[in-house]
């Protein structure tokens, strides 16, 4: 009986939890909705649970209610939002309250609220970015100046029976700026922040009963995407002393209660802003425990009741690196243009270099400890699985590129049979059927009138509306898109249509497996380009030059089928 219960097993904070606990003799339970979840690998895990959904949230307080009245457990600790959003519609004196050692509710929605973060912080004096905040598209105005960040107030939305994740966008021009409002605002508040350039620092906290106990610091090295974003690779580093004192009065106001990691961006002049305070164990917490602070044994000892022990002294300059997300940064790294000011980019070289690190006992990797290899092998078995998906991928990329001419050869000749007893059918597909797929059906309306066009898309959603930066370029090559409304994609579609364009080729694979009598009528619309090409990238939320680029191959594409069709028509009549 007893012990801690991890929840969410497949996050990061999760494993590296399990195995810290785990090391220090404490019974660790594992639950994630997911059964392949990392955390479950680990030995560590002596017992693995499904854990229920969180919408509707009440599914899993009463789940968790049921099992602490089996195991008595001694420590919860909620390692995402998901989970901790949760914990909000229990009581403030409830056991699993306590046990799940957390601040009261007016203190955990200031730090999952954005909006109230900065008001609170801007209150205490703690640099933020300059920010509107916008309820409707009434309200939004434009930035004289780009970039600008457009962030959701909360990242996190229940939509039906999901619970969405919504990331900051960085927007380099107005048309991309309304894209993203025209998809965002009818859902959720937004704050519109400027864009504060430099490198993340975060300072990790534990509180007891509103004093701080313990402290830690790390700076980002490397982040991913490129923009900004989470750490896959950090050291750690003396606390700046600014930076500290402002987590300190941030969290001291809220009189706070267990763990936290307020975040910076620092620019190199030294100057930094406020990004968010978040209210749980983070996703770089194997830093501060193979430096030395061990977070989750502190979140124990309170919810034991014990005596925590002074501030531990960790390594400064020691590292950890997320390996699989970080594989992602050193292939996007080594491609990079240096010349955008937006990509926060490193020498080639030393990036490479550093995976030296290990062997001299200055870096780790996240998970991979020697008496737990589970996580470790599960995260290469993972790495190797996506390397080889991704040959694979490749190779029927190469091999269908090869076969280009034939390919279209037969598509055209299918056309031209259909149009001796029908008119034929035209579907074009793409993800969402908002960009790509209905501008390529209003471009091939005027340019092949003797077909019947439609498009939808693989998103069950309908009734979407073209994004502004899709539509306002569209507007200006002549092109009227400003009615057009997403249609989600059906059998009926793929089984009436004798030529189904698509504008990747991950998405020839998705149509033709869900659809399988339909693989002798699909091909990728940009093989028609002037330039042939496999995928057509998604305009949606690009900014202009990006918007129009992409707009021309589409219109290319579009003109190439059109030739293919008139001179295959032609050959056939002189036959």
């Amino acid at each position: 009986m007893g012990g801690a219960l991890i929840l969410d097993g497949h996050s990061r904070a999760a494993i590296e939890a399990t195995q810290a606990l785990g090391r220090a003799g404490i019974e660790v339970l594992v639950s994630a909705e997911d059964p392949d979840a990392i955390a479950l690998r680990s030995r560590y895990a002596r017992e693995t649970l499904v854990q229920p959904g969180v919408i509707p949230q009440d599914r899993i307080t009463l789940w968790l209610e049921d099992l602490d009245a089996k195991k008595q457990l001694d420590l919860i600790i909620p390692c995402t939002e998901n989970s901790l959003q949760a914990f909000l519609q229990i009581s403030e004196n409830h056991r699993l309250r306590r046990i799940a050692v957390l601040p009261s509710n007016r203190s955990l929605q200031i730090t999952l609220d954005k909006n109230l973060t900065r008001e609170h912080a801007h209150g205490l004096g703690v640099p933020i970015p300059q920010t509107l905040l916008m309820h409707t598209l009434a309200e939004a105005v434009a930035p004289t100046r780009f970039p600008v960040v457009l962030k959701p107030v909360r990242s996190k939305l229940a939509e039906g029976a999901q619970l969405k994740t919504f990331e900051p966008a960085i927007v380099q021009d107005e048309a991309s700026w309304k894209s993203v409002l025209l998809d965002w605002l009818p859902r959720m508040t937004v704050l519109q922040q400027e864009y504060v350039p430099g490198w993340g620092v975060g300072i990790e906290m534990l509180y007891r009963e509103g004093q701080l106990a313990w402290f830690f610091a790390h700076e980002r090295i490397h982040e991913w995407p490129l923009t900004g974003g989470a750490s896959t690779y950090r050291r750690a580093i003396e606390p700046p002393q600014e930076m500290m004192e402002a987590s300190r009065r941030l969290l001291d106001s809220l009189e706070w209660h267990g763990v936290a990691m307020v975040e910076f961006k620092r620019s190199q002049d030294g100057t930094f802003a406020l990004m968010e305070v978040n209210p749980r164990l983070w996703g770089s917490l194997a830093l501060s425990i193979d430096a030395g602070v061990n977070f989750p044994l502190g979140l124990w000892q309170i919810a034991k009741g014990q005596a925590l022990g002074p501030q531990p002294q960790f390594r400064r300059g020691f590292r950890t690196r997320h390996l699989s997300s970080d594989f992602q940064w050193l292939k996007a790294n080594l491609v990079a243009d240096r010349g955008n000011p937006l990509l926060l980019t490193r020498p080639r070289l030393r990036s490479l270099v550093e995976l030296a690190l290990p062997i001299f006992g200055k870096e780790r990797w996240d998970h991979f400890h020697w008496r737990d290899p589970g996580p470790a092998i599960h995260e290469i078995a993972q790495l190797l699985g996506a390397a080889t998906r991704s040959a694979r991928h490749r190779w029927n990329v190469r091999s269908f590129f090869r076969q280009r001419r034939a390919l279209l050869n037969r598509a055209i000749e299918r056309l031209i049979l259909a149009r001796g007893s029908k008119k034929p059918v035209l579907l074009f597909v793409c993800q969402a059927n908002i960009c790509r797929s209905p501008f390529a059906e209003t471009v091939a309306f005027h340019r092949l009138p003797d077909f019947e066009i439609e498009s939808a898309g693989f998103d069950h959603r309908a009734g979407r509306r073209t994004p502004p930066n899709v539509a306002e370029e569209a507007a200006r090559m002549g092109f009227d898109m400003s009615a057009r409304a997403s249609t989600p994609l059906t059998e009926a579609h793929v089984s009436r249509a004798d030529l189904i364009l698509v504008m990747e080729f991950t998405q020839y694979e998705q149509l033709t497996k869900e659809f399988p009598d339909s693989r002798d009528r699909v091909v990728p619309l940009g093989l028609f380009a002037a330039e042939p090409a496999m995928d057509i990238a998604d305009p949606n939320h690009k900014d202009a030059a990006t918007t129009k680029r992409i707009m021309l191959q589409v219109v290319s594409a579009i003109g190439g089928l059109a030739s293919a069709i008139d001179s295959a028509g032609e050959s056939a009549v002189k036959k």
